[in-house]
């Protein structure tokens, strides 16, 4: 029986460990020739997201870009904090954008999508822990936009 079950940990842990996948993290670099078209079409209709200072490429095990992390010399927006990742195929950029008290502790979300020629930017924007706004944007201009408080201050 303590064979069995020594077998059986030993086949786990090794079946665990041939199915994780490894990572490794690029220093700040340029961006590749098919981000910078994706960019491009992007600070067309978004300019605060059109110039990124660096890229931080995460590779997986084939060497292949998973997913990466833009770097600005000036924040977007000016908010204090972002997150921005472009994912791997280079046809969507999800950010995350944060103000502090100045701002009410507004939170900006969105993702920039690349569908044939169009770009469509869907954003979501909470301020304080209950008010959410909704926006959609196609090629900059908007489309949709929920505002549950509007006329209310």
């Amino acid at each position: 029986m303590k064979k069995i079950t020594l077998l059986l940990i030993l086949l786990l842990g090794v079946s665990s460990y041939s199915q994780e996948k490894k990572f490794f993290q690029s220093p700040p670099e340029k961006l590749t020739v098919l981000q910078q078209a994706f960019m491009v079409m992007v600070g067309v209709n978004y300019p605060e997201f059109s110039r990124p200072a660096s890229i931080v490429n995460i590779y997986d095990d084939k060497k292949q870009i998973a997913e990466s992390y833009l770097e600005y010399q000036k924040p977007p927006n000016e908010c204090d904090d972002y997150l921005i990742v472009m994912q791997s195929d280079s046809k969507r950029l999800d950010y995350e954008l944060n103000y502090g008290a100045r701002n009410g502790n507004l939170t900006v979300k969105g993702s920039i999508y690349l569908v044939d020629s169009n770009v469509y930017k869907l954003e979501i924007s909470t301020k304080g822990k209950s008010k959410n706004f909704v926006q959609l944007y196609k090629n900059g201009k908007e489309v949709y936009s929920e505002n549950p408080y509007k006329g209310l201050n």
